[in-house]
């Protein structure tokens, strides 16, 4: 019978085998965060569902610091207070900006975002409709459920107007669309921003289209067992942003940024998988056994340097 450190899936890949599974369906992820959708506040309170951005003035030993640093550092990314000049002075008096978070989880990067920023409004797409619910309870108790929509919908056809976005970004879900290039999640983006507004994608890349055999095996343990497809590879998905008419790309590694929140997972995996067992009498549903397999996956594969990096990758759509 498998246990949590035993998954009952084959991960098994040699260097010829594809990067890309599948078997994984967007039915998978939709499952699998319904199911782990409680889990996640073991990570974090407020629903940051991502690694933390640690700098100079952060305690590496608060977790939840570092998250919320993470969401202001999309929100710098976006350059929102470089746009051009608003075109009346009754818009100059009360600017209104409209923000897109592709792949939201429960709205915590826009919820951090719209909380400092009285002029933004925010949309969030997920196609799993717990995390709205969740998102809407805790926009409440933020005080900003005035200028927060969820909507349930796949973000690679939101059906959202196009040239209306301000800024738009993805934490850590940009890698649950399909291929190595995430041509569809960068083609819809590019359509809901307007010209001159800027991307922002925060994730783990493979940096070779043929990791090593031991690599190649962990990223598809990791990817199974978080129900992703596959993480894209860093040069097609600047291929894929080139080609829907993105200009000033830039690429740049967080790896060290993102390490001292990524060193909390073993103690707190394992403190979390103890106790959920306890309380389960030792059974877990298979997702929740492989999001628990998953956290330890995500963390031994950071070091593998050849092969994987966790970047910002930021782009401006052309006029």
């Amino acid at each position: 019978m498998p246990t949590v450190f035993q998954p009952d899936f084959h991960a098994a890949q040699t260097p010829e085998a594809p990067l890309s599974n599948p078997a994984i369906t967007r039915a998978d992820t939709q499952d699998y965060f319904t199911e782990v959708a409680d889990d996640y506040r073991a990570w974090s309170p407020s629903y940051n569902m991502h690694f933390g951005f640690w700098r100079l003035g952060l305690n590496p030993l608060r977790r939840e610091g570092m998250l919320v640093e993470m969401n202001r550092t999309v929100g710098r990314a976006l350059k929102l207070d470089e746009a051009d000049a608003p075109n009346s002075k009754q818009e100059a008096a009360h600017p209104r900006r409209c923000v897109i978070d592709l792949g939201c989880g429960a709205g915590a990067t826009a919820r951090t975002l719209v909380s400092e920023d009285p002029s933004l409004y925010a949309v969030t797409v997920t196609n799993v409709a717990v995390q709205n619910s969740i998102a809407a309870r805790l926009d409440a108790r933020a005080g900003v459920a005035d200028r927060m929509a969820h909507i349930e919908a796949d973000y690679t056809r939101t059906g959202l107007p196009a040239a209306q976005a301000d800024g738009a970004w993805a934490v850590e879900s940009a890698c649950y669309a399909s291929g190595t290039a995430k041509a569809d999640f960068v083609r819809e983006a590019a359509r809901l921003l307007k010209p001159g507004a800027r991307l922002a994608v925060v994730d783990g890349f493979l940096l070779r289209r043929q990791p090593g055999r031991v690599a190649g095996w962990l990223h598809r343990l990791w990817a199974d067992s978080w129900a992703v497809p596959t993480l894209a590879v860093k040069e097609d998905f600047v291929a894929a942003l080139r080609d829907n008419g993105f200009e000033d790309i830039e690429v740049r590694s967080l790896r060290w940024r993102v390490a001292p929140s990524a060193l909390h997972i073993p103690a707190l995996a394992t403190r979390f998988a103890l106790a959920e067992l306890w309380k389960a009498r030792g059974k877990l549903s298979p997702w929740r056994r492989k999001h628990i397999v998953a956290s330890y996956c995500a963390l031994v594969l950071g070091a593998f340097w050849r092969d994987f990096d966790y970047c910002m990758v930021t782009a401006r759509r052309s006029g």
